[in-house]
């Protein structure tokens, strides 16, 4: 095999080395059921030389590289087969697939760097404008996309370490975007973060990166950020074509939780009216209990709650630390407007947030136990969704002697309830930090799951070459409608729509 180093000066000043595989395709090595960077499917084949402009795929990989570096490029190599000649995934064993969609993340994510670095430097030379005319004619952009990519070209040049961290791989380009705009707001710890996005799915590493913000600004900061924000609130309705109106509108923090509190509360009120058999869809449903809020003069329902979390210093005698229930912190003038017509349950925490002496034999959970919830997860454990939206889950069942207590319960969206627990077998456990997350177990191979489907007889070839030769054809399906998952539509599975009052497990 040959490899050949070209140097090359990347974002924020960090120097690359792109080494470019060439191989000949003499032999079925690299072929399906091998894995990348490894044994005779990822480097047997012999090499033939190129030009600059020679066919063969480069891979990204920090200069001075050693071995490493070579098991980086010959995975590289690998793909650039597995592009030119699918192979029979069908034939391939589920550990070698799981192999492969790691590597397709890293390679997405070097990507992503490496365009980065073209972007700047074609603003560098042309200025931003012509980039984004660039990426416009050379990738089909749309105006807001290509304007998008080019500055987060500019912004990864001021952070190399996230430049770094992204070439090789090691985390997604949205967890990059999350910490470059956490960077544009504050100081934030980048190494920490960095080290966050590599172990974190985006959803949870969305909620560290925010716990992580909030600790660090000052008042002062909040309520720079919050007068910023209020002056970007607009609203505005405007009628399509064929007659339908489109509502557009942006909220402060405190105004849109506001706002779709009593939206969430809305849409579980006509749930709760519905016809079982002629239910409306999730998203149909929000946009009557919008038009109803709007239009009926009786305003927000009964059970329309906003629940804002504070700590109470005792020697000081005050309020200190007023926050949602998703971290975002309030500024003083917020919290004094909000409390004048609050109810106040108060509840205490030891340093993990976990209730102390509080727990009741009952099936049901009381309104107050789901509040001490919220206050202690904040949403969703294992997706990070919106507590509204979240259904209360005994980590012991009832049944087995498990408690409705705040030790043994959590909350997770229905499809982290009844999906990734109940179906796939995954445990509720407990990070180093004190809180709580959905892990598959510890006695099933990685990616969990308790049956595996058999894989389905077929002739080979990619879906998409299967799905050709195969024609159009009938749905043997019933005319039910169903989600892209399988399940019924009108099931409120999404992490952003309304769901009825949390059901026990």
């Amino acid at each position: 095999m040959s490899v050949r180093r070209i140097t090359n000066r990347c974002c924020g000043g960090v120097t690359h080395s792109i080494y470019s595989i060439d191989k000949r395709s003499s032999g079925p090595a690299g072929r399906a059921g091998q894995s990348p960077g490894g044994g005779e499917g990822a480097m047997g084949s012999e090499p033939r030389q190129t030009g600059e402009a020679g066919g063969g795929l480069a891979a990204q990989t920090p200069s001075g590289a050693g071995p490493a570096a070579l098991g980086r490029a010959a995975e590289w190599a690998a793909l650039g087969e597995w592009l030119e000649s699918p192979p029979l995934l069908h034939k391939v064993d589920l550990e070698s697939l799981r192999e492969r969609l790691r590597f397709v993340g890293r390679a997405r994510a070097s990507l992503a760097a490496f365009e980065a670095d073209l972007v700047a430097e074609v603003a560098r030379r042309e200025g931003e404008a012509a980039a984004e005319e660039t990426l416009r004619g050379a990738q089909k952009r749309s105006r807001r996309g290509a304007r998008k990519a080019v500055r987060t070209a500019a912004r990864l040049e001021w952070a190399p370490d996230v430049a770094e961290k992204l070439a090789a791989g090691a985390i997604t380009p949205e967890a990059a975007d999350l910490i470059l705009d956490a960077a544009a707001e504050t100081s934030v710890d980048q190494r920490k973060m960095l080290a966050a996005a590599e172990s974190e799915p985006e959803d949870l590493f969305r909620r560290t990166l925010k716990d992580h913000v909030n600790e660090l600004i000052s008042e002062q900061e909040i309520e720079r950020r919050r007068e910023a924000q209020r002056r970007r609130r607009r609203a505005s309705i405007s009628e399509k074509a064929d007659g339908m109106f489109h509502l557009f509108a942006e909220f402060d923090p405190l105004t849109g939780a506001r706002v779709q509190a009593a939206l969430v509360a809305k849409a579980d009120e006509l749930f709760r009216t519905e016809d079982a058999k002629d239910r409306p869809t999730p998203p149909q449903r929000f946009a009557d209990a919008l038009a109803e809020l709007v239009c009926d003069s009786t305003g927000a329902p009964a059970g329309a709650e906003l629940i804002v979390l504070a700590d109470y210093d005792v020697v000081r005698e005050q309020i200190t630390d007023a926050r949602l229930a998703d971290g975002t912190r309030l500024t003083e003038a917020e919290t004094l407007a909000i409390s004048c017509d609050a109810g106040i349950l108060s509840g205490i925490f030891n340093k993990h947030t976990n209730e102390v002496a509080l727990g009741r034999s009952q099936r049901k959970v009381p309104k107050w136990l789901r509040k001490q919830l919220i206050a202690r997860d904040g949403g969703c454990i294992g997706c990070a969704a919106h507590h509204n939206i979240c259904q209360v889950h005994h980590r012991r069942h009832w049944q087995h002697g498990g408690q409705t207590t705040l030790e043994n319960t959590c909350l997770v969206c229905w499809r982290c309830h009844h999906v990734r627990i109940h179906r796939n077998g995954e445990e509720v456990t407990q990070r180093p930090d004190g809180r709580l997350t959905i892990a598959p177990p510890t006695d099933t191979p990685s990616g969990g799951g308790r049956a595996k489907r058999p894989p389905p007889h077929n002739q080979g070839g990619t879906r998409v070459q299967r799905a050709r030769a195969a024609g159009p054809r009938e749905s043997a399906l019933p005319s039910r409608p169903h989600g892209a998952d399988g399940m019924p539509a009108e099931l409120p599975h999404q992490p952003h729509l309304a769901i009825p009052a949390p059901r026990r497990c």
